[in-house]
């Protein structure tokens, strides 16, 4: 892995020089640099900033930064991070660009790249052994338990004819699980989208929207900065207006995914009133001072619900 992400093209994501988060450009640029769309580049600054836990950070030190505890204590991803490209002012670093580089690598890699890929840094490249096999193959099949994990792990060792090294080098690993698990499920477990093509489907078929400004303070307040507010009697007023209407052109305009959609509606008991309130209430949370009244306003007017804007007033 890390020779793979060590050979990324960044020679214009370097260009992209001391740009910093509180410039208009920071998408745009990053966009252009990276031949990513705005709303993809959109979408992972959005991630980017949930593992930094800050609005204008452009890097991430990954030793050092509080991760999210999903991720914080996964030692594959552990692993992926320490392999990321470094700055090289600073090699406890990743930048944004470089971050974005690497979801795309992912994105586009084929099948076979990516197990070589995995293999890399599973182990550090190191040859693997039964039980660190049987340690993926979890991750792989959750609903299995230790006992059915270990002999499935002994089994594929057997059957590659590693009893005697009792190791798996790279090829045999890449042979291994192509041989004991269908390229179908494979594409499956490991197919990975920035954003998924149907949902990028939808958001093209949306009437264009500027991309919002970035916000360059973590605790703005509406007095610093002069603007009107979208407030909770207003997102349940919304909420209500849409829940007979088609809402999810408005979560999809919002930067919400098909399957965050999903998550909230089944968390919400399929009650769309409910679920279009709490999508507005974590797009108030997350865009702070930049969840103004008339960006609402434009985002509801060009997914066509001109009436309903009449609530922010």
């Amino acid at each position: 892995m890390g020779a793979a992400l060590n050979n990324i093209p960044v020679e214009k994501i370097d260009e992209l020089g001391n740009i910093t988060p509180n410039r208009a450009e920071w998408l745009t640029s990053h966009a252009d640099a990276s031949d990513l769309s705005a709303v993809e580049v959109e979408r992972l600054w959005n991630r980017f900033r949930n593992l930094t836990g800050s609005n204008n950070k452009a890097t991430l030190q990954p030793d050092t930064d509080a991760l999210p505890e999903e991720l914080g204590n996964d030692v594959f991803v552990k692993n992926l991070l320490n392999h990321f490209p470094r700055l090289k002012t600073d090699d406890s670093a990743i930048s944004f660009g470089y971050f974005i580089s690497v979801m795309k690598w992912f994105d586009e890699v084929k099948l076979h790249r990516k197990l070589e890929a995995i293999f890399l840094y599973l182990n550090n490249g190191d040859p693997i052994n039964a039980v660190f096999l049987a340690k993926l193959l979890k991750h792989m099949y959750p609903n299995k338990n230790s006992t059915q994990v270990k002999e499935l792990s002994e089994e594929i060792m057997r059957d590659l004819g590693t009893v005697e090294t009792g190791r798996l080098n790279q090829q045999e690993f890449v042979d291994g699980v192509l041989k004991f698990i269908s390229r179908e499920e494979l594409e499956d477990i490991l197919e990975f989208h920035i954003i998924p093509p149907d949902v990028l489907e939808e958001i093209d078929k949306l009437p264009g929207l500027p991309l919002p400004p970035i916000s360059t303070h973590d605790h703005d307040t509406a007095d610093d900065v002069g603007i009107n507010l979208v407030n909770d009697d207003q997102t349940k007023q919304i909420a209500v207006q849409l829940a007979k209407k088609n809402w999810r052109k408005l979560a999809l305009a919002l930067g919400f995914l098909e399957y965050d959609i999903e998550a909230y509606k089944v968390q919400n008991k399929y009650n769309d009133a409910a679920t279009i309130y709490e999508l507005l209430e974590l797009w108030r949370d997350q865009e702070s001072t930049m969840a103004t009244t008339t960006r609402l306003k434009e985002y509801l007017r060009q997914c066509g619900f001109e009436t309903v804007t009449k609530v922010l007033k």
